[in-house]
């Protein structure tokens, strides 16, 4: 992992924080979202000017899995929206970041995708998968099977996955589209890429506050609410973080490592959520908070 890496995912980390921070505030809905998301397709649209490649040079395939991204932002997104509904960003927040971290890396290792993680670095992940188990429980004496089958549990559970899938999706893209147009820089595959999927996604959200009725009254009161604004700096902090993670994976021998480094933002959006929207600081959250930065330092130790 290269040292330009570093500070493209340490960049992005914090951007990441404040977005989620600037939407739980602002009570965050599925239209809201695809305001976002809108935001994130306009700010990519100037790369349709200098186009480094042809759409037709890309193959089925490639779309295939453009279409997998699609899905999976559109799982995040109904896991982010009712997670923060029911719960606090200093508890859902580290949980929804850290537990595609494992996911990540048990996909990878399944199939042998990038290079072997170090044994070291499966420990940190292990740890930092037990800190998310910590993270949303009030008391040590709540550790129980019950507190972690409610829904509010599930749906961190469908933001993680939805986070994973779509990690794994945009990583396979960038590779396809690598070898199909091995003429064009990393650099532009990623801002090509980035304006693809955000129109991809546009169109999942869109079908889905289409399908949905509640979300179509959403999207109606979304200027009445005062939500128009502050989601479109969410959109521009999501595009921004977004598009840096694309740049830095092409940094890395395993995507588990961008995933990795991502959490860095964990305790920046636990410190916004106690400090910025005066959340509760327990001390499960603090103990839950070690233990993932405990486990990133040992994923890092191993990383050349």
């Amino acid at each position: 992992m290269t040292l330009t890496a570093f500070f493209l995912i340490l960049f992005s980390a914090g951007l990441h924080a404040s977005w989620n921070m600037i939407a739980k505030k602002a009570h965050m809905n599925f239209a809201a979202y695809a305001v976002l998301v809108l935001v994130d397709v306009l700010l990519g649209s100037w790369i349709w000017f200098c186009l480094p490649l042809k759409l037709s040079q890309l193959p089925l395939g490639f779309y295939a899995v453009l279409a997998g991204t699609a899905l999976s932002e559109t799982l995040y997104c109904v896991g982010l929206v009712m997670a923060y509904r029911k719960m606090d960003m200093s508890a859902a927040y580290p949980m929804m970041r850290s537990l595609p971290l494992l996911f990540t890396a048990l996909l990878t290792a399944l199939f042998g995708w990038g290079e072997p993680l170090s044994l070291l670095a499966k420990i940190g992940m292990v740890t930092v998968f037990a800190g998310c188990l910590i993270m949303p429980l009030g008391k040590f004496a709540d550790f129980k099977l019950a507190n972690y089958l409610d829904k509010k549990i599930l749906f961190v559970l469908l933001a993680a996955t939805g986070t994973t899938l779509y990690t794994m999706c945009d990583s396979r893209a960038q590779e396809i589209m690598r070898t199909s147009v091995p003429k064009v820089s990393g650099t532009m595959i990623s801002f090509t890429y980035y304006e693809l999927r955000h129109l991809a996604v546009m169109v999942s959200i869109g079908i889905l506050v289409l399908v949905l009725p509640s979300a179509r009254a959403e999207a109606m009161a979304i200027r009445r609410n005062g939500l128009g604004v502050p989601m479109m700096l969410a959109g521009a902090f999501a595009g921004l973080t977004y598009l840096l993670v694309l740049l830095a994976m092409n940094e890395v021998s395993n995507v588990s490592y961008v995933q990795a480094f991502r959490q860095l933002g964990l305790v920046i959006g636990m410190l916004e959520g106690i400090f910025i929207l005066k959340e509760r600081c327990t001390l499960t959250r603090v103990v839950g908070i070690v233990l993932i930065v405990s486990g990133l330092v040992m994923s890092v130790l191993k990383i050349g």
